[in-house]
């Protein structure tokens, strides 16, 4: 049991580190594309802020340690499918919403390539570090599996639905909390801003169509019950799309943050029960 249990932690840390590692030489990268620097959020240490970094690539690190090894198939086809969903939801996601809902420069082409290195560092960590414990099907024979769930007409239709359901999703809860938080919003405090529809609109359409892109690799390879498979993708996006974010903005009041995390976590497993139903096999519908 020590063992088994020494082991598991080396690799934490070995993942964590990938990540941790992967963000600081994607933020030379960026540097080296000629990308300006995003500034540092009002009232935000850059001590602080590296150690709140490294809790984060602890976290993330044992997120990936329970996904990794449920997804099918060899290395390659787990590490880019494991990058992509990182780097998707949250490096870019957060970016495309930071756009219209603060002021700050983090919200910039430095941050996506910044996060592009770190997710395919920590992909590949966790994907070796983590294997499969079904390797017997590639990628290929599983979304050829997948795909032949459902006729084309039904394919259709949901993945229609699962592209409006993001924005539905958000909007409902985001009205629910609304009056909790349009204070901040309203009144620009902590470099936030209240965009217009025009803008909530378009990007909230655009994050949904890469969230799908990015969570149907994963729903291929997924080797888990409904269930399993909800509360795994369910919580795997809270972390992703905002619960690390929140975490790593301590500047912002605790209020806020609690009350963001809490609605996130409810988009994200209501948007994950919406996947589950509308992409699970028939026989378990």
């Amino acid at each position: 049991m020590f063992k088994t249990s020494l082991t598991f932690l080396w690799k934490l840390s070995l993942c964590a580190f990938s990540f941790y590692g992967g963000t600081i030489l994607g933020g030379m990268a960026a540097s080296m594309l000629g990308l300006p620097a995003p500034d540092m959020p009002a009232g935000a240490d850059q001590m602080i802020l590296g150690q709140v970094m490294l809790l984060i690539s602890l976290i993330l690190a044992g997120t990936l340690a329970i996904l990794s090894p449920n997804l099918s198939g060899g290395f390659v086809w787990r590490w880019l499918t494991i990058s992509l969903l990182v780097w998707i939801a949250y490096g870019v996601n957060n970016v495309l919403e930071g756009s219209i809902f603060t002021t700050m420069s983090a919200a910039s082409l430095f941050t996506v390539v910044l996060y592009i290195i770190a997710s395919l560092s920590c992909g590949a960590a966790a994907a070796w570090l983590f294997p499969a414990k079904n390797k017997a099907d590639d990628f290929f024979i599983s979304a050829k599996n997948f795909f032949a769930r459902h006729t084309p007409v039904s394919w259709t239709w949901r993945f229609l639905a699962a592209l409006f359901a993001f924005p539905l999703v958000y909007l409902s809860f985001g009205r629910l909390i609304a009056p909790l938080v349009m204070e901040f919003y309203e009144q620009g405090l902590f470099d936030l801003t209240l965009p217009a529809w025009s803008q909530i609109l378009p990007i909230l359409l655009l994050r949904s169509l890469l969230f799908l892109f990015a969570c149907l690799p994963v729903l291929i390879l997924l080797q888990a019950s409904p269930r399993r498979m909800f509360w795994m993708l369910g919580l795997t996006l809270f972390l992703l799309v905002g619960g690390l974010s929140m975490l790593q903005a301590y500047w912002l009041p605790a209020e806020l943050r609690l009350i963001h995390s809490l609605e996130i976590l409810a988009d994200e497993l209501v948007y994950a029960g919406i996947l589950v139903f509308l992409f699970k096999p028939p026989a378990t519908a």
